[in-house]
């Protein structure tokens, strides 16, 4: 599924050969230019939010576009973790491919906006509520005891985290998506065995969802 973006426009001031064009920037020029992965999980995610069927054709090839190159970037055993995300519900599978879209955000204390800038909750809180969840908005909550599961059980798109600082989990091994501090970027990370020992593990589909 093509992604539909404006073309980019000119514009001249003023008449005669010295005037030089004035380039004006189209909405979306900027968006085109993002990092392909994320445009990939753009365009498995737009297909998903259409359907329920989670077993759509189409929908499972681009998902498969997606968890391949995670899968690469960690190397993970495609096969393996393309099963991995399948066995996950609609909302987790949702939940992680909008995270995805967000890779090379930048990192903004206390922000929220898609494609601009996010913190660390933020992120996790777009992609939550991206797939129904309302999804508490501060990093503590986002741990709630009410939501915890085992390391052993989690899936793809479940949270996980210490303290102020949270993430998403990529399903597999310890591939996880964060938003790490002010002054970087979302983007991938493999957590240590030291760190998973002491993480908190949540599910926030095990809240209440504000639409379906």
């Amino acid at each position: 599924m093509a992604l539909m973006v404006p073309a980019v426009a000119t514009a001249t001031q003023g008449q005669g050969n010295d005037v030089k064009p004035k380039r004006t920037q189209m909405p979306g020029e900027k968006f085109r230019k993002r990092n392909q992965l994320s445009l990939d999980a753009v365009t498995a995610l737009s297909l998903i939010l259409r359907t329920e069927n989670i077993e759509d054709h189409s929908y499972r090839a681009a998902r498969k576009v997606v968890s391949d190159k995670v899968a690469a970037r960690f190397k993970l055993d495609p096969t393996a973790l393309d099963k991995n995300w399948s066995r996950a519900p609609r909302d987790h599978q949702i939940a992680a491919l909008a995270a995805i879209t967000q890779l090379n955000v930048r990192y903004v204390t206390g922000k929220e906006d898609p494609y601009v800038r996010v913190d660390c909750s933020g992120l996790l809180w777009l992609a939550w509520r991206t797939a129904g969840v309302d999804m508490p908005r501060q990093a503590v909550s986002q741990l709630d005891p009410r939501m915890r599961v085992e390391r052993s059980e989690a899936m793809l798109g479940d949270v996980t985290g210490e303290g102020t600082h949270v993430q998403i989990y990529l399903g597999m091994g310890l591939a996880m998506i964060h938003a790490p501090f002010n002054g970087k970027y979302v983007k991938f990370k493999t957590m240590s065995e030291e760190q998973a020992a002491r993480v908190v593990w949540t599910n926030p589909s095990l809240i209440a969802t504000y639409r379906l």
